[in-house]
């Protein structure tokens, strides 16, 4: 019978360890606190900055909290995470536009809330830092972090019948008319 020695088998587990793929390294710990700021004025064609000298998406509506654009990949970050690893993803964000409120998937309707939680045109990027697309995406500040929330808002064309034309009528000059009959 043959003994096996554990200080013999080590060394040869540690060598075919080391041949193994390593496993991802996922971190779920709890994030880093984020600070909720809102632009100090809202002015068309000025950037805003936060406190931290971060900037604010270029086109903003009204003096609210927004993410700014690393608050806003962090939370794309934190979204990815949880996201299947079988599809491949843009690597970061950019904000271009918000306004308070979140969009409905269901309605596309923008619904207000009391707390911090925007809408935002959402151009997603590639590594070497091209759009690929732009999309609307809810932001929300929970848990002293910014989530992201993306939403597919339903498209359809506008329902025309036939495209008919409007009736004509030729007697549009004679004043006193009613225009619509």
């Amino acid at each position: 019978m043959i003994r096996r020695h554990p200080y013999l088998v080590t060394p040869l587990l540690i060598a075919l360890a080391g041949c193994a793929p390593a496993a991802p390294v996922v971190d779920n710990g709890l994030p880093i606190p984020e600070p909720l700021y809102s632009p100090e004025q809202v002015k068309p064609g000025r950037l805003e900055y936060a406190r931290d000298r971060s900037t604010f998406a270029p086109v903003l509506t009204e003096r609210f909290p927004y993410p700014t654009q690393p608050e806003a990949n962090a939370a794309y970050r934190r979204l990815l995470a949880t996201a299947p690893a079988d599809h491949t993803y843009p690597t970061s964000i950019w904000l271009f536009g918000c306004k308070p409120g979140a969009i409905d998937e269901q309605t596309a309707r923008v619904t207000r809330y009391h707390g911090p939680v925007v809408h935002c045109a959402t151009d997603f990027l590639d590594s070497v830092g091209r759009r690929t697309r732009r999309e609307t995406a809810n932001f929300y500040y929970y848990g002293a972090v910014w989530n992201m929330q993306p939403v597919y808002p339903p498209r359809s064309a506008v329902p025309w019948r036939n495209r008919e034309r409007s009736p004509k009528d030729f007697w549009w000059w004679v004043p006193g008319r009613p225009r619509y009959e």
